[in-house]
Order: C-alpha cells, then sequence, then structure tokens
C-alpha cells in the first residue's frame, strides 16, 4: 500500500501519467481527486468533468459515446496547447472555445482554462481504463448518454461522484479511517492529545446526533487515532488554535500516518494471541477468554487508559445488549430497563476478576515452567527455593481438573506452544490490574462507576427512547 491507495489504484494512476505524459503537478492533481482529498468537495472535478464532456459534445457534434471516448484517451490532446489548437474559436449551441478555455452558458455558467480542460481528460482516461477496463462499457454508457442529451451533464456528474466513491471503498484501506479520524480531529480541535473524558464526549456527541456508534468503536478508533498521531509526532505539532483549514497539508500528513501506522502493526495483538490460544490443554474457558477480550482488547488502553477500558467493558456491554434485542425484536429485558444500565458491571467487580485471572494465569506459568524444567532434566540443579516453586506447581498440576489436564505429555506440548502467548498474557493482565488500583487509588473505582452509569443511561435513554415506545 502506498498513500492510502492500494497496488491496483497505484496502477491505475501510473498508466494515465504515463500514457499521458503527464508533469509531476497534474499526476498529483488526479492522485487528489481519485482519493477525494480535494477540499472542500470531492466531487467537485467530477462535476466539471461532466460539464467537459457536454461541452466537447456540442463543439464535435459527438452523436455517441464512443465520440467522446475517442476525446478522451486521445494522447493528441493530452496537452493544453493542443486542446487549445483543436478547439480555439469553435462554437456550438451553448458552448463556445477561446484562447483561454471552453464555456458553458446554459443550463447555468461554466468555465474551464485549457490546462483545466486537459487535468479533465486525464480523469476520464481514468474512469474509463481503471481495474483493467472492467468499468469501460458501464462508464462508455453514461457518455453514449451524455452525447444524445448534452443537457444532462448533472446526471453525469452524480453517476462519475457514485463511480468514483465504489472505487475508492475497493481500493483505498484507509478511506474509512480518515473519515472517522476526521470527525476526531475536528472534536478535538486538531489536537493529538486526548483524555478519557474526551473520548467519552466524542461518543455522546455522536449518540446525540443520532449515529449511535458502540462506545468499545469509538475507543477503538481513539487507539489508532493515537497510534497514528505518535507515528507522525502529534501530526507535526496540530494546535487547538488554528482551524483545520488553516493548517496547510493536515490531510496529506494524516493520510501519510495512517500508511505508516498500516505498514507498522504489531505482529500479535492481545485480541489475536486470546484468538489463537489452542483449544487443548483448557488453559482458559470461553467464559475467561472473553473476559480477557474485553479488558484488553484496546490495546494499550488497559495500561494507560484503564477508565474507558472499564467503560468499554462495563456499558460496552449493555450497549451490545440494546443492539441485539434491536436485531432479535425481543427477547431478555426490554430496552427501557436495559438503557437504566441497572445490569451494567461495576467497576471493582472487573477489577476483581481480572486480578483472579492474573493470578490464574501466573499459577498456568508456574505450570508451564515446570514441565520445560522437567524436560530438560535441570531441576535437581535448582536451588531449595526453586525446587520448593517447582514442587508447588507440580501440586497445582494434579489438581486442575480442566479438559486436556490429564495427559502429561500432551499437557507439556499444549504448553510448549502456547509459553510465550501466555507470558504476554499474563504480563499485559497484570499491567491493567496495577492501572485499575491506581485509577482506584486517584479517583476512586466505585465513585467512577456511579458517575458513569449516570452518564451512559442517560446517552441510552435518549438514543433507544423512540424503539422503546
Amino acid at each position: 500500500m502506498s498513500g492510502g491507495y492500494d497496488e491496483r489504484c497505484a496502477a491505475d494512476l501510473a498508466n494515465v501519467g504515463e500514457g499521458r505524459e503527464l508533469s509531476r503537478a497534474d499526476r498529483a492533481w488526479l492522485a487528489r481527486v481519485v482519493t477525494g482529498a480535494v477540499r472542500p468537495n470531492r466531487d467537485k472535478p467530477l462535476w466539471d468533468l461532466a460539464h467537459a464532456l457536454a461541452g466537447l459534445a456540442r463543439l464535435t457534434g459527438a452523436g455517441a459515446g464512443r465520440d467522446l471516448v475517442t476525446l478522451a484517451l486521445d494522447p493528441r490532446l493530452a496537452t493544453p496547447e493542443a486542446l487549445a489548437a483543436r478547439f480555439a474559436g469553435a462554437s456550438a449551441g451553448a458552448a463556445a472555445a477561446d484562447a483561454r478555455g471552453l464555456t458553458l452558458a446554459a443550463p447555468r455558467p461554466w468555465r474551464t482554462t485549457w490546462a483545466g480542460l486537459a487535468r479533465l481528460l486525464a480523469l476520464a482516461e481514468f474512469v474509463l481504463t481503471a481495474e483493467d477496463l472492467a468499468q469501460f462499457p458501464l462508464v462508455t454508457g453514461w457518455f453514449d448518454d451524455l452525447a444524445k442529451e448534452p443537457d444532462e451533464a448533472e446526471r453525469l456528474a452524480k453517476r462519475l461522484a457514485r463511480h468514483l466513491a465504489a472505487y475508492r471503498s475497493d481500493h483505498l484501506p484507509l478511506l474509512a479511517s480518515e473519515r472517522r479520524f476526521r470527525g476526531i480531529l475536528g472534536f478535538l480541535r486538531g489536537r493529538s492529545a486526548f483524555t478519557d473524558d474526551d473520548i467519552l464526549a466524542f461518543w455522546r456527541a455522536e449518540m446525540a446526533a443520532g449515529e449511535r456508534p458502540g462506545f468499545r468503536t469509538v475507543a477503538e478508533h481513539f487507539v489508532t487515532f493515537e497510534a497514528a498521531a505518535a507515528v507522525r509526532e502529534g501530526l507535526d505539532g496540530l494546535s487547538a488554535a488554528a482551524s483545520l483549514d488553516a493548517m496547510e497539508g493536515w490531510e496529506e500528513r494524516l493520510t501519510a500516518s495512517l500508511s505508516d501506522l498500516a505498514q507498522g502493526e504489531p505482529a500479535a495483538s492481545l485480541a489475536d494471541l486470546l484468538a489463537d490460544l489452542p483449544d487443548g490443554p483448557k488453559v482458559l474457558t470461553g467464559s475467561e477468554r472473553n473476559d480477557l477480550a474485553d479488558l484488553l482488547r484496546l490495546e494499550p488502553f488497559h495500561r494507560t487508559r484503564p477508565l474507558t477500558a472499564l467503560r468499554a467493558a462495563s456499558f460496552g456491554r449493555v450497549q451490545s445488549g440494546l443492539a441485539n434485542r434491536l436485531r432479535r425484536g425481543g427477547g431478555g429485558a426490554d430496552l427501557a430497563a436495559r438503557a437504566s444500565c441497572a445490569e451494567a458491571e461495576e467497576y471493582r467487580a472487573l477489577a476483581a476478576r481480572a486480578a483472579d485471572l492474573a493470578h490464574h494465569l501466573g499459577r498456568m506459568l508456574r505450570i508451564a515452567a515446570a514441565l520445560r524444567l522437567a524436560a530438560t532434566g535441570l531441576a535437581d540443579d535448582l536451588d531449595a527455593e526453586a525446587q520448593a516453586a517447582l514442587r508447588e506447581a507440580e501440586a497445582d498440576l494434579r489438581r486442575i481438573r480442566r479438559a486436556g489436564f490429564d495427559d502429561r505429555a500432551r499437557v507439556a506440548s499444549g504448553f510448549a506452544a502456547m509459553d510465550a502467548a501466555l507470558v504476554r498474557l499474563a504480563e499485559e493482565t497484570g499491567r491493567f490490574v496495577r492501572a485499575a488500583e491506581a485509577l482506584d487509588r486517584r479517583q476512586g473505582l466505585d465513585a467512577a462507576f456511579a458517575a458513569d452509569r449516570a452518564v451512559f443511561a442517560q446517552a441510552f435513554a435518549a438514543a433507544y427512547a423512540g424503539e422503546a415506545a
């Protein structure tokens, strides 16, 4: 991936740029149009293209789409000078060409320079030839409609806008992230630093606007946003003092941040480690895996922003229940009861369960170490304290009554396949426990939960009131 778009898009852009021998500036313009980086209206170039083709249809008397396709693909018309030499002085109906460029008088006044027309024809070639001509018959048909009715430029502009939007969806992997981060940057007024309460406030604003995003989903967006900002050193110092529009090139810097981030993703997230743990021996039950996933999925917020991790685990489940109730159309408590957050799990209970899981994972690691030492034959060389720990681990192994722990050889091979993952999971669970303890000392888990329950209950009641009625 390069610049936020995939290899197919890069090849499509290169084909047009090389075939028309575009300058560096014109290639950059085309790339911005294709990726939607034109501000404030990313569809304006497509509107211009539709009107340019309408004007050319009049000037040339084009009676079919293939005539407009020929103009768009003719390499002899790739420069402003060639276009001026071909069309300057011509006029037909509402279209006229002079030394400065092409104009339309109806259905509304429109003008472009010869340099602008050269760029627009490069864009026409792109939409015709992209994806190895896969959409060529479709786009040619649209051109045919325009050739028959030159006043239908507005219709073609809308078709091209939808067409390019679909292309971006297929070939710009970072498009969804860019859209989300634009909203976050706007909400933060350009700041790259944020607090737990900023995350909550952004989610509440989205809920109030009728979007109803999951709180956990919003928190995940902030995780990636923070990582992208760090990659680009705070997006080159965006500050709250200036508007986003005044920050020259901030969209490009954001796109570059996301591209760098996508290429530098860690090999395995904590969620991936949990999902990939083998089923045997059953080191973690399904319920324990789900608990850990809820607490650790916002990596690294479980250790840097434990309040957000707790909010996502507790009230994220409530919101999931609301969404599932709406999807099923029934079952379980009604919407009003769910929205009250009466069944939300208290932060202290979540922290206590995390502590239990950290203890359990530590126990599993001791067993794994004991099995490995036994296999190496080095157990007799340990000091007294280590010998005692080894005996304790052996006793734990005999006491465990979980599936897969009844065959020592299978247990040993199973632990050997997962011990590295267990080390990391145990370490990160312990970090969450310590972060939650620090939060309790600083703010009080019970007080934080009580305050948050009121906030989430109010947001849920407002957002889901219509369905409840």
